[in-house]
């Protein structure tokens, strides 16, 4: 029987957070535990979190005194018990019968590593085409053996999880998701997809750096892998869900802190 942890780093996601746990409370499977690690949040992500114990009874939640994606993932990883980990990022929405394909490919397939297709967040056509570009450049890192299960969802068995030693916390800022693939992989461990649509993709980070230059930053980053397998570290990435407030409500929270 195969039991499924889900994993959800999140900082400063009081907003976008009850959305992706209102969604795991209507799965038609709830045989799985979650675990959300909080990177000392601001805001309410914490109480909004611990609010959903009784929709989600296997809920776990942690603070961890540092936000890293990296970091956070792995205390999730070590605080769950199922023998599958899923990696979901806490501004998607899951569709209702997520956990439930998920268990038909686990049990079907016999993966190590895979991923999912997904949808965009909205009904416009430009972040319909943004999100089927995207889906293509993940089945397209298969085909030139440079394979990235990104990192709005990643779900790999724990024992191949282990043996690679979780994901590299040194890579503060971007691209652990690639990092972790190739690990996987080069113990001969393949990425393999789900090609179902099982997830909503958040665009907010889209639209607030603007499309263009999201995509010139993604392609040279894949033109770097493509030619060299190396990681491009973007210093400028910022977790948190406090990117996408309003300037005066960041203003506020600035005054707050100080």
């Amino acid at each position: 029987m195969t039991k499924l942890s889900l994993i959800i780093p999140a900082l400063n996601e009081e907003k976008f957070l009850p959305r992706l746990l209102s969604s795991l409370a209507e799965q038609t499977k709830m045989d799985f535990d979650v675990v959300v690690v909080d990177g000392s949040s601001k805001d309410k992500t914490v109480e909004v979190a611990q609010s959903f114990q009784s929709k989600l009874p296997m809920l776990q939640v942690i603070v961890s005194e540092k936000a890293s994606l990296p970091l956070q993932r792995n205390i999730g990883a070590r605080a769950t018990s199922g023998d599958w980990l899923a990696f979901v990022d806490a501004d998607s929405i899951l569709l209702p019968y997520f956990v439930e394909r998920l268990e038909w490919f686990i049990r079907e397939r016999k993966p190590a590593l895979f991923t999912s297709w997904f949808r965009p967040d909205s009904e416009v056509s430009g972040d319909a085409i943004f999100t089927l570009i995207s889906n293509l450049f993940v089945e397209g890192s298969i085909v030139f053996n440079r394979p990235i299960a990104p990192g709005p969802l990643t779900v790999v068995k724990r024992d191949v999880f282990d043996l690679v030693g979780g994901y590299n916390e040194s890579i503060t800022f971007f691209g652990e998701d690639y990092d972790f693939t190739q690990r996987v992989s080069a113990r001969e461990f393949p990425l393999q997809i789900l090609r179902e649509t099982l997830y909503v993709l958040s665009l907010r980070r889209v639209r607030k750096e603007g499309k263009l230059r999201f995509m010139r930053q993604y392609a040279k980053a894949s033109l770097l892998v493509l030619l060299t397998k190396r990681n491009l570290n973007n210093p400028s990435y910022i977790m948190g869900g406090q990117l996408y407030d309003s300037k005066k409500k960041q203003a506020e929270r600035s005054t707050i802190q100080e």
